[in-house]
């Protein structure tokens, strides 16, 4: 091995590794691998972009026009529209329609767009039927991926395995090549499904509670957070607006409703006048707001922070960086219970350069954060010998960590704080401050103990803003009913609606507060759902992914919002955007038109599929707007940066070495063997790596082993293709996978139950199909 392949291999090995643990976006990484390919002379200056132009990015780019046009028409949206009215309310039935509607949608769609077309559908047929979603919507993700596999077009991976091929000198894989085979995995894939796969899909699963409002909030478990709270007469509130009575950030809930002389006024507007007897329902933490109402008898003012100076020289000021891998990661210091953990007290957390201050209870840490903490030097020492930290710097003193200004809160001798300890009272954890220390009898003292008793006289030493406690103490003596009945939710005029995010959602990545999400679509969000679990904390902040789920409640008349939003998918039985069903024969031409180019010879699959892509612009069945934005582009420039790897491979010799390795070992065990050893490697690599790449890095050692071994290219490139496509065992896998994980309410073990047998089976078959229809080796 040359020093030229072994650097080859190390930066391959490399960018697979951040590919699957996406520390950077994974078309971030074929970017610089290319880069770094180009400037160390692996591949050409001039042949660095030419994946750009290639037909396999051509190919991918025109199908994804194919697919809105089919979707913008009505088409698709009709085809799943009729599952209900084909088989009732049966459940194996509609598996199996499910999977093969999802199948034939996804041979010329993409297979994400084919899964989010049909999710709707889905959702309304589970209301229909009284099944669980979780019951069918793993049954459409995987339908959807194994129709993929029916055509050349219906998936990257069978798109690139043609074109490694043609860059070879081989043959490509024509339009209905990989047919036979795909429709033997999408027919297996649907009996497993229906006889083993069901039987390892959740039994009850909690997005089942979409059949109902009342079950959407057991589900999100808004339910148990439904409290009322009563204004009473003289009240300060009484004759306040909604909104200038800051009832829900102060207290951290949502209103929901205000009954009044017997009516009650649902999804109550921002100018919303309250009056005294009104009764609030309001979705919030009972025992948070039990502590919050009873808090009575302090007062706050400015601090003087020239007694930090001289603070005993026991406390002191230091920075801790989280280690990678450290058990801390993904965990709030709430629920770490941090202090109590470790004894130090955090007053900031700094990350990418931002340093936050207020309400760090609830900041779920990540790695590289850093945490400014102040504790004696004996807590100190305990922490150098924790492996979860590592200091940043020296020790410095406590003022030049408490860069803002203090406040106290002065505790009187009634005071309902007066005799707890500071963890029992709080108050740092529910206003989102941070108490720094104790000011007793003009003794300062910092960093105390959660154990320590708050005393009448004391003062608590607080760093950020106080608006909340000052708020708190404005909003008068509200009072705190009974929690309320489920039904209170909904009305002729108000409903509760659960929405996923899209695919190439554009508020991926984005928190509520930046969407500014209440504004712009009139509902407010209850609850969020992500990995199986529901979140109602500091929901303004939590940044958005694919496949989260938003319960969200507000006037009926504004789910056309969101409908007419391509960045979120509306679940449940809800009236569609208005499609252009009058161009339903353009979309189903220009996919007619793509499939007689290619079966008659004429053109090759990337022009075909070109000229249905322009067709349908050209007559209307969608326009260029609705067409840029179906295009998933990072998909496009991962393949089109990827593709010069091949190359470099072949021109190092290190495709030569690893075929040379491949065919030593294949002659000991045999051609079988080795077809084996490649569909197994490849699924492997595309569970956690995209099917794309997979192909393009095993493509080259497919050549040289195949001419080695005196066998067919075709044969272990179609085994390929297809394998990489078998992505059922993490949710992370695939993206259809990961978009139905909250509407079905799965877990990522969920996944591992029902899709590793299914990968095994789909491997066998592919395995002893593929010789089948594509002898290994060629004809004399």
């Amino acid at each position: 091995m040359t020093f030229e392949i072994a650097f080859l291999l190390f930066l391959l090995v490399a960018m697979v590794y951040c590919f699957m643990t996406e520390v950077l976006p994974v078309e971030l990484t074929a970017f610089i691998g290319l880069l770094i390919l180009v400037v160390t002379q692996y591949v050409p200056a001039e042949e660095a972009f030419v994946g750009f132009s290639s037909p396999a990015v051509m190919t991918m780019f025109s199908i994804f026009f194919v697919s809105a046009a089919l979707l913008q028409t009505g088409v698709a949206d009709t085809v799943g529209g009729k599952l209900h009215s084909l088989v009732g309310s049966r459940e194996v039935p509609l598996i199996i329609l499910v999977m093969l509607v999802a199948g034939v949608l996804s041979a010329f769609m993409n297979n994400v767009a084919a899964a989010a077309v049909m999710l709707p559908a889905i959702s309304s047929l589970a209301r229909q039927t009284g099944l669980s979603p979780g019951r069918l919507f793993m049954p459409l993700s995987f339908g959807a991926i194994l129709g993929g596999t029916t055509t050349l077009v219906g998936t990257p991976p069978n798109i690139l395995a043609s074109e490694v091929l043609a860059e070879g000198g081989h043959e490509r894989f024509s339009l209905f090549d990989f047919t036979p085979i795909g429709l033997a995995l999408l027919g297996v894939g649907i009996v497993f499904m229906t006889t083993i796969g069901r039987r390892l899909l959740p039994a009850e699963v909690l997005s089942k509670g979409a059949q109902e409002a009342s079950r959407l909030t057991t589900a999100y478990r808004v339910e148990d957070r439904l409290t009322e709270i009563r204004i009473p007469k003289r009240s300060p509130l009484d004759g306040v607006e909604l909104s200038q009575a800051k009832i829900g950030r102060t207290l951290d809930v949502r209103v929901l409703s205000v009954k009044r002389a017997g009516q009650r006024h649902m999804s109550p507007a921002a100018d919303f006048q309250l009056l005294g007897d009104d009764v609030l329902l309001v979705d919030g933490n009972y025992r948070d707001l039990k502590q919050l109402l009873t808090v009575e008898g302090i007062s706050v003012q400015e601090a003087n922070t020239d007694h930090l100076d001289t603070v005993s020289s026991r406390v002191r000021g230091v920075v801790l960086r989280l280690r990678r891998g450290s058990g801390l990661v993904g965990r709030s210091l709430a629920e770490l219970r941090f202090r109590h953990r470790f004894g130090v007290l955090v007053v900031g957390i700094r990350r990418d350069g931002d340093h936050r201050r207020q309400n760090l209870a609830q900041v779920v840490l990540d790695q590289d954060d850093e945490l400014m903490v102040l504790a004696s030097h004996e807590q100190l020492e305990a922490l150098a010998e924790q492996k979860a930290f590592e200091f940043v710097g020296a020790e410095v003193p406590a003022s030049e960590l408490i860069k803002e200004r203090l406040f106290q809160l002065a505790v009187s001798e009634g005071s309902t704080l007066a005799g707890l300890t500071v963890g029992d009272s709080r108050i740092g954890e529910l206003s989102g401050l941070t108490i720094i220390g104790i000011v007793r009898q003009g003794e300062t003292l910092l960093a105390v103990s959660v154990d320590e008793v708050i005393q009448a006289d004391d003062e608590l030493l607080i760093a950020g803003e106080p608006d909340r406690v000052i708020d708190l103490l404005q909003l008068g003596n509200l009072e705190l009913l009974s929690t309320a009945a489920r039904h209170d939710l909904e009305s002729e005029e108000v409903s509760v609606v659960e929405v996923i995010v899209a695919p190439r959602s554009k508020a991926a990545g984005s928190s509520l507060k930046e969407l500014r999400f209440r504004d712009r679509y009139r509902m407010q969000v209850l609850a969020l759902w992500r990995n199986g679990e529901a979140i109602h904390k500091d929901l303004p902040d939590q940044k958005l992914r694919l496949g989260d789920a938003l319960l969200l409640h507000g006037p009926r008349e504004n789910v056309h919002l969101l409908l007419d939003d391509p960045d979120f998918v509306v679940l449940g039985d809800k009236p569609r955007q208005p499609r252009r069903s009058e161009k339903a024969w353009v979309a189903l031409g220009s996919l007619g038109l793509m499939i007689a180019l290619v079966v008659s010879g004429l053109y090759p699959i990337h022009i075909a599929a070109f000229a249905g892509a322009v067709a349908s612009v050209l007559f209307g069945a969608l326009t260029m707007e609705e067409a840029y934005r179906s295009i998933e582009w990072k998909a496009l420039y991962l393949v089109a940066a990827i593709l010069p790897v091949g190359g470099a491979m072949e021109r190092s010799g290190a495709a030569d070495l690893i075929a040379g390795s491949v065919t030593a070992l294949a002659e000991s065990y045999g051609v079988y063997a080795f077809l084996a050893a490649l569909v197994i490697l490849a699924s492997l690599l595309s569970q956690g790596l995209d099917g794309a790449p997979t192909v393009v890095i095993l493509g080259p050692v497919v050549l040289l082993t195949a001419q080695q071994m005196g066998v067919s290219p075709q044969p272990l490139m179609m085994a390929v293709g297809m394998a990489a496509s078998a992505a059922f065992m993490t949710p992370f896998s695939h993206k259809a996978n990961l978009l139905v994980m909250s509407a079905g309410g799965y877990r990522a073990m969920d996944y591992v139950r029902v899709g590793t047998p299914l990968t095994i089976v789909v491997l066998a078959l592919i395995v002893f199909l593929v010789p089948v229809f594509f002898p290994l080796y060629p004809s004399p």
